[in-house]
């Protein structure tokens, strides 16, 4: 019953500060303005990340541990304080990514949540990591940080995906696991902010962005609470079966990663290479990608339910995940290229058939004119 009343908290503190910072974000010129690839019409105040970290801070001190706390709010503090000047500043991805560093490495040292082994993907038997624990984890914590990062494109992905995720997971738990607090109050901030953020015409006056602020918060979240289920002697879940949840959000940075590298490109620089543009480009409006990249997640999600309630082989579920991991760029590009050609058509459906009044006009003055002639 807990969890529900720290969800409720998160929703309430984050909704009251979204909508309560917007002006003072104007003021203090704390606002995505459109251009380049931003595509929105004025400017939008990015206040999302910091009202969704203080409605789970204000939570964190009545749901977690006091052992917990300091790491967790050291980690986030960081994460945020550097997306903040980021949004406002645009800095550096060297110091970004030096942020990211220390937010991990507080978590790893300090909160004690680091990978001890990597389950059993190649059904070789368990992969403990031994001295490559740290370096491993470290590694891919930021892969999962920047993969959020990366899908905070459109409105409502990054929010949507990390709500797929947290929610799977707990409910991988059965909602029983102590860490499951820390997905209830973030599930919570997230529905508080989305309203502000979702891509719906009423919103319009109040929309808000969460920034780099709330995308790094979220992939960091996600990171420790994954890390606290799939660890341990008493481990909730498999580590293998965990991926399928961020699913989405890595099959977009890596899909962007080797293609960037293939252009000659710094990886995580921005660029029109994710599958949210894609998808874009092939005329659907940002409420229809929204729908199907969120579609993708439920589904992979789903699987990894499914594997947590049947528990198969490590290796049975790998091996699926990285098929797809590296097939997904080119689902997306087929989708895209069939929505496309379906759109083409209908253009030349629709033409058609306006041109058939058009063509009934000219026939009958051309009959008139012959009648009038004889």
């Amino acid at each position: 019953m807990k969890i529900w009343l720290y969800a409720t908290l998160a929703f309430a503190v984050t909704a009251v500060l979204t909508l309560t910072l917007r002006p003072l974000a104007l003021r203090l010129h704390l606002t995505d303005k459109p251009g380049g690839r931003k595509r929105h019409i004025g400017e939008i105040p990015v206040v999302g990340g910091i009202a969704m970290f203080i409605g789970i801070l204000v939570t964190a001190m009545v749901a977690l541990k006091p052992t917990i706390q300091g790491a967790f709010l050291v980690s986030t503090v960081l994460l945020v304080i550097v997306g903040v000047f980021d949004d406002r500043y645009n800095t550096r991805t060297s110091t970004r990514l030096a942020a990211q560093i220390c937010a991990v490495l507080v978590m790893m040292l300090g909160g004690d949540l680091y990978l001890r082994d990597i389950g059993d993907p190649f059904g070789s038997g368990l992969l403990g990591l031994g001295f490559l624990a740290i370096p491993v984890s470290l590694v891919i914590a930021l892969t999962v940080i920047n993969a959020f990062n990366f899908v905070d494109g459109i409105d409502g992905l990054a929010a949507s995906l990390a709500l797929i995720a947290l929610a799977a997971g707990a409910l991988a738990t059965g909602l029983r696991a102590p860490a499951v607090a820390i997905a209830a109050m973030t599930c919570g901030a997230i529905l508080g902010f989305l309203p502000f953020n979702f891509p719906a015409f009423r919103n319009r006056r109040l929309r808000t962005f969460m920034g780099d602020a709330g995308s790094t918060l979220l992939g960091f979240i996600v990171v420790w609470f994954t890390l606290t289920i799939c660890q341990g002697e008493g481990r909730s879940l498999s580590p293998v079966a965990a991926l399928w949840f961020a699913m989405m959000p890595l099959s977009d940075f890596f899909s962007c990663i080797v293609r960037r590298a293939a252009k000659g490109k710094l990886p995580l620089h921005p660029g029109r290479e994710h599958f949210h543009y894609m998808l874009l480009r092939a005329g659907l409006s940002g409420r229809q990608v929204l729908a199907v990249l969120a579609a993708f997640g439920v589904f992979y999600a789903a699987v990894g339910l499914i594997a947590a309630s049947l528990k198969p082989p490590d290796w049975a579920l790998f091996m699926p995940w990285i098929t797809l991991l590296g097939l997904q760029y080119f689902i997306i590009k087929r989708l895209a290229v069939h929505l496309r050609h379906r759109r083409r058509r209908v253009s030349m459906v629709v033409g058609e058939l306006m041109a058939i009044p058009a063509q009934a006009q000219l026939n009958a003055t051309q009959l008139n004119a012959h009648r009038e002639a004889a």
